[in-house]
């Protein structure tokens, strides 16, 4: 059973904000289950709809417990709406975000306080190590620790490396405080990359700081499901305005060239192969030039439009397989409670 005594200064509440819509199934099986799983004694958990969803809201209906606090926005307005919405109407002093179709390990938020309330920071944000779930298999990140003097676009874009792999962040491992979430709300207008640009704007504000539990360390207490076969909610692959995104930042001195060279590379030329929108070559290119690339940065562009995706996916699956396992702990099973979008 819940522990059912008050929040106290040690204990303090935490607000976990799930955004959903039309995937019930998938909502409780995942996100909701293992969030009401949490260890940690104090939390309450907003499901935020993303607009009128009776089978989800009928489905929540279902679920027997306290802590949960259902809430529905009056249309639909994207993942970012909705989680801001849900910090809106928090209770708690931290605030953690989860995907619906994410999942937590039990000790995850109990293990993010502790570490939280050691920081020196005035406004800590709190990460954790994770897992990346794919159809093709498991990958452990991120791949190392960000370093005291390390930006964190520079973290998170910039491989150490031609064959490094990139230490991305997701909202599925935040942890921050309420005080913080009402200042920085997410960008509604933005439908890919809305955590990246929260947490580059956050490194900006004055007392904030990373905190970050390795995956080692933490033994990667979220599982972060990417390219199952299904509707997403970040919205269509469309590069052209995630360009004009990383323009942005880089301009105002979030990304540096490097940074935003990863980023072209990482996220936009993908796109752009996909839809098979070659006439973007020339645009993205000119910007991959301008960052005075390396010789890792223009064989990972030329590489992208010569081997057709299906063909690098059957690299990728090939490569799993002669992969040691990733080392999930004894929690990799479904939450025992069986009452995010992407």
């Amino acid at each position: 059973m819940p522990d059912s005594s008050p929040p106290t200064p040690s204990q303090p509440l935490i607000s976990v904000v799930i955004p959903t819509f039309k995937r019930p199934d998938l909502l409780l099986e995942r996100g909701l289950a293992s969030a009401l799983a949490q260890h940690y004694p104090h939390l309450e958990v907003l499901v935020v709809m993303d607009g009128p969803d009776p089978l989800t809201a009928a489905a929540l209906a279902g679920v027997d417990d306290a802590r949960l606090r259902p809430l529905t926005l009056p249309s639909n307005q994207g993942p970012s709406a909705a989680r801001n919405y849900g910090v809106q109407h928090a209770r708690g002093e931290w605030v953690a975000f989860l995907d619906d179709d994410d999942i937590w390990r039990p000790e995850k938020l109990a293990r993010q306080m502790e570490l939280a309330q050691r920081s020196a920071h005035p406004l800590p944000v709190v990460l954790s190590g994770y897992i990346t779930r794919t159809p093709y298999g498991d990958t452990l990140c991120p791949p190392r620790q960000k370093t005291e003097n390390e930006t964190l676009g520079d973290y998170m874009l910039v491989r150490g490396s031609v064959t490094g792999k990139l230490c991305t962040l997701v909202c599925t491992l935040l942890m921050v405080p309420q005080s913080l979430a009402l200042k920085l709300p997410f960008r509604t207008e933005l439908r890919n990359s809305e955590d990246v640009d929260w947490m580059l704007r956050a490194e900006e504000i004055e007392g904030v700081g990373f905190e970050q539990l390795s995956p080692q360390d933490a033994d990667a207490l979220a599982i972060y499901h990417v390219g199952e076969d299904r509707p997403t909610g970040s919205g269509d692959s469309i590069w052209h305005p995630m360009l004009n995104w990383a323009q942005e930042h880089r301009e105002a001195g979030r990304l540096s060239d490097r940074a935003f060279a990863g980023f072209l590379l990482a996220q936009l030329v993908p796109r752009a192969v996909q839809r098979g929108d070659y006439h973007g070559l020339p645009i993205l290119g000119r910007a991959l030039l301008s960052t005075r690339p390396g010789p890792g940065e223009l064989a990972t562009f030329a590489k992208h439009w010569a081997l057709p995706a299906t063909l690098r996916r059957r690299l990728r699956v090939w490569l799993n397989t002669r992969r040691a396992p990733v080392r999930l702990g004894s929690d990799d099973q479904k939450s025992s409670t069986q009452s995010g979008q992407k």
